[in-house]
């Protein structure tokens, strides 16, 4: 009588099993609704993908050129003895009425009337 013998890295004594091959599986099906989904899923995906590709790709200048403009800054002067309002008015805007701008100024500076100090600063409209 034969006795086989045990395999490689087993013990002596011990049966040793038939091993069989792992059952295959089934592919992937998939329902109507679950293609739908996949589809809506990966589309809505490459949608998002696209736009975000155009908005990298869009130069920023596309803001209107007024709000592009540099804002100038605000003019201060310092008022000296002997001026008035109505004065600095007339040399800020010569072509304008003096008195709408002497009122601008006075909204500018938070002023209750027109009364000035020499040394007091005060914010000038842009031209």
């Amino acid at each position: 009588l034969r006795v086989p013998h045990p395999a490689p890295g087993t013990r002596p004594g011990r049966s040793v099993r038939a091993t069989r091959p792992a059952p295959r599986r089934a592919p992937l099906r998939l329902t109507r609704r679950g293609r739908l989904v996949v589809t809506c899923a990966s589309s809505a995906l490459l949608a998002s993908l696209v736009a975000a590709l155009v908005a990298l790709a869009t130069p920023a200048a596309t803001a209107t050129p007024a709000a592009t403009a540099p804002v100038p800054p605000p003019r201060v002067v310092t008022v000296l003895p002997g001026q008035t309002l109505s004065g600095i008015a007339s040399q800020v805007r010569p072509d304008a009425d003096w008195r709408e701008v002497v009122a601008e100024i006075r909204r500018l500076n938070g002023m209750a009337d027109s009364r000035l100090r020499a040394g007091q600063r005060l914010v000038l409209p842009a031209r």
